[in-house]
C-alpha cells in the first residue's frame, strides 16, 4: 500500500457515496425525514463499529496505549476546532451567493469539504494496517457519504442545478478526502510510533463526528425510535462486516 493508492481509495469512497446519494435524490425522491434519519443513524452505527472493533484494536496492538490515548485526545480537540471553524467560515461564504437555495447548497458543500479532510486522514492512517481493514473502512466511508449526497442534492435540485455539475462536485469533494488520506498516510509513515498516534487521532476525529454530529443530526431529522434502532442495526452490520 502506498500514498497514491490510499489517496485514490479516499477519492473513490467519497465520490461513489456522494454520487450515489445525488442520483438517489434525483431519480427516486428519497428525502423525507424518516428515511434520512434512518440513513444517518445506520451510518453512525457502522462507523462506531469500525472505530471500536477495528481501528482502536489495530492501534492498541502496537502496545502503546499512551500514544493511542494521546491521539484520541488530539483528534477530539481537532474535531472541536473544526466544529468552531466551519460555522464562521460558512458565515463568510454567505456573502458570495445571492440566491438563497444556491447559497444553502454551496455552504453545505463547503462544510462537507472541510469534514472530508479529517475523515480522509483517518483512512490514510489505516494504510499501515491490513488490506482487509482499509477495504472495510473504505466501504463504510462510502456508505456514510450516501445520506450526505442526498442532503447536498436537495437545495441544488430546487435551484435547478444541472445534474452533471452536481456529479462533478461529488468528484471534487471526493478529492478533498483523497488529499486527507494522502496526508494521513504520509505523516504516519515518518515513525512507527506515529502509526499508533495517527490511528488514535483518526479514532478521536471520527468519534467526535459520529457522537457530536451524525447521531444528533439523525435525531434532529427524525426524532423517533427508528433512528435509534437504525444505529444499533448499523453497529451490528459493522460487526458482521468485520468478522465475516
Amino acid at each position: 500500500m502506498n500514498a497514491g493508492i490510499v489517496g485514490g481509495l479516499g477519492l473513490l469512497a467519497e465520490s461513489f457515496g456522494l454520487i450515489t446519494g445525488i442520483l438517489i435524490l434525483y431519480f427516486f425522491q428519497i428525502r423525507n425525514g424518516k428515511n434520512m434519519g434512518i440513513l444517518y443513524g445506520a451510518t453512525s452505527g457502522l462507523m462506531l463499529a469500525m472505530i471500536c472493533f477495528d481501528i482502536l484494536p489495530e492501534a492498541l496492538d502496537k502496545g502503546r496505549i499512551d500514544l493511542v490515548f494521546c491521539g484520541i485526545i488530539i483528534g477530539t480537540l481537532l474535531g472541536i476546532l473544526l466544529d468552531d471553524m466551519v460555522p464562521r467560515l460558512e458565515e463568510k461564504c454567505k456573502t458570495y451567493f445571492s440566491r438563497s437555495i444556491g447559497k444553502t447548497g454551496m455552504i453545505l458543500a463547503f462544510g462537507i469539504a472541510i469534514h472530508n479532510l479529517p475523515e480522509g486522514f483517518a483512512l490514510g492512517t489505516m494504510g499501515h494496517t491490513s488490506i482487509e481493514s482499509i477495504s472495510r473502512f473504505t466501504i463504510v466511508l462510502a456508505l456514510h457519504s450516501i445520506p450526505e449526497g442526498i442532503a447536498l442534492a436537495i437545495p441544488f435540485k430546487k435551484a435547478d442545478t444541472p445534474l452533471p455539475i452536481l456529479l462533478i462536485m461529488g468528484v471534487f469533494l471526493g478529492g478533498m478526502m483523497g488529499i486527507g488520506a494522502t496526508l494521513g498516510y504520509a505523516l504516519s509513515s515518518i515513525h512507527e510510533n506515529l502509526i499508533s498516534t495517527g490511528l488514535g487521532l483518526a479514532a478521536g476525529i471520527i468519534l467526535y463526528i459520529v457522537c457530536g454530529e451524525l447521531m444528533p443530526e439523525s435525531r434532529k431529522i427524525w426524532n423517533g425510535r427508528l433512528t435509534t434502532i437504525a444505529t444499533i442495526v448499523g453497529l451490528m452490520a459493522g460487526i458482521l462486516l468485520l468478522y465475516n
